[in-house]
């Protein structure tokens, strides 16, 4: 079944919960509930009653694009099936960052003649080079753009966010301001998740691929986890230390060995572990499951597309980045990437009121949650905004 609100006598799976905390969010069918799976990639459901307007399916490779033309067409062509797909009567708001997923969809739609009804970008120019990028392309092409403030952190959305994410994701710092801002707007809005990850994954990595290719499936595990946007060792010890019934390490190792083993029948199988698994989190579908999969234009999990990506072998696909092929033919403006700017860090009103609901948040938890609190403050390694979001997601999971 597809979980957006768990059944009130779910109990909770510890191997599918330590898998959330370990990687930033679940492998294959997996929930944090016993018995409740997820759905097929790129299922949609329909927002007013969650029923499933299109079950998904694991995407098959055919067979790779022959030239840089015939890829362009294939993402032109998945562009128009995805704007087709939400039977926009109007221009879509598009969610425009410094990267190339979401260049490459707004460039694709003004080729066909699809101007934004506005760009949204999170944060100001000043203080974000995503930002910064996407202000330079919108001056450039003409185009409205609107410059929506970050979500500080609130109890009360943190908790709406879970449920609506299905407790599956600890990443949510840019889309989350952008999907409340699309929700106010209404209309439709694209999502660049989806098919990048085939060249950018995170396996697809110098590190990973050679414990890969020499099949040290253990030491890519680890490395894995090392790398995810997941929670320290420490912070997942202190769940344990309150009575949360979380697997071990260990276990989540060999799930995800397991899961490793299983992609070798793909050309591309470190790309394919990123497509099946981190997209998986609904995302494609339904934008961080924070808006109504119809509104959403996702074209880069077409299956056509995808389906032709797929098909490239692991050695092509770390060559060269194919959306920047595709970029090349689309892309005269010459403006940088986010990725290529120095980052400038402020603190900002919204942080310092963050920061106070962050407090009252902690109080509210009370002391047993406290060493949770103390291993999220705790400079041993990993980004705090995970085990923050961990947080947030373990109060959701416990407070039903």
């Amino acid at each position: 079944m597809l979980l957006e609100v768990a059944p009130p006598d779910a109990e909770v799976d510890p191997l599918g919960l330590a898998t959330v905390l370990s990687l930033g969010f679940p492998l294959g069918s997996r929930t944090v509930y016993r018995g409740v799976l997820r759905a097929n990639p790129g299922a949609r459901a329909r927002s007013t009653d969650g029923e499933l307007i299109s079950t998904g399916v694991e995407p098959r490779w055919t067979a790779p694009p022959v030239s840089a033309n015939a890829l362009l067409e294939l993402c032109i062509e998945a562009i128009r099936r995805a704007i087709a797909g939400v039977g926009a009567k109007d221009s879509p708001n598009v969610a425009l960052s410094g990267g190339r997923d979401s260049r490459l969809i707004y460039l694709g739609l003004r080729s066909i003649g699809v101007r934004p009804r506005s760009i949204l970008t999170v944060g100001s120019a000043r203080e974000s080079p995503d930002a910064h990028v996407a202000r330079a392309l919108a001056r450039r092409h003409g185009d409205p753009i609107e410059h929506v403030c970050g979500a500080r952190f609130d109890a009360r959305q943190e908790r709406w966010r879970h449920v609506h994410q299905n407790l599956e994701s600890l990443e949510h710092s840019w889309f989350l301001a952008l999907a409340l801002r699309a929700r106010a707007l209404g209309g439709p809005i694209t999502d660049g998740i989806g098919a990048g990850v085939l060249s950018t994954g995170s396996l697809m990595h110098p590190d990973a691929v050679p414990l890969w290719k020499r099949g040290a499936l253990d030491e890519l595990a680890d490395w894995t986890i090392g790398h995810a946007g997941g929670t320290t060792p420490e912070f997942r010890a202190a769940v344990r230390l309150v009575g949360i019934p979380l697997a071990s390490d260990d276990e989540v190792r060999a799930e995800l060995v397991s899961t490793l083993r299983d992609l070798a029948r793909y050309p591309n199988p470190l790309g394919a572990f990123s497509l099946l698994h981190w997209t998986r989190r609904g995302i494609s579908a339904s934008a961080f499951g924070l808006l109504p999969s119809e509104r959403v234009v996702a074209p880069l999990f077409d299956e056509e597309l995808v389906s032709s990506l797929l098909a490239m072998d692991l050695e092509r696909a770390m060559a060269r980045d194919w959306r920047e092929v595709v970029l090349e033919r689309l892309d005269q403006t010459g403006i940088p990437y986010a990725d290529s700017l120095m980052r400038k860090p402020r603190l900002r009103l919204g942080s310092w009121l963050g920061s106070r609901a962050w407090s009252r948040f902690e109080s509210e938890c009370g002391p047993d949650w406290r060493p949770m609190f103390d291993a999220c403050r705790s400079p041993a390694g990993g980004r705090r905004s995970f085990s923050r979001s961990a947080l947030g997601l373990l109060r959701t999971l416990t407070a039903r």
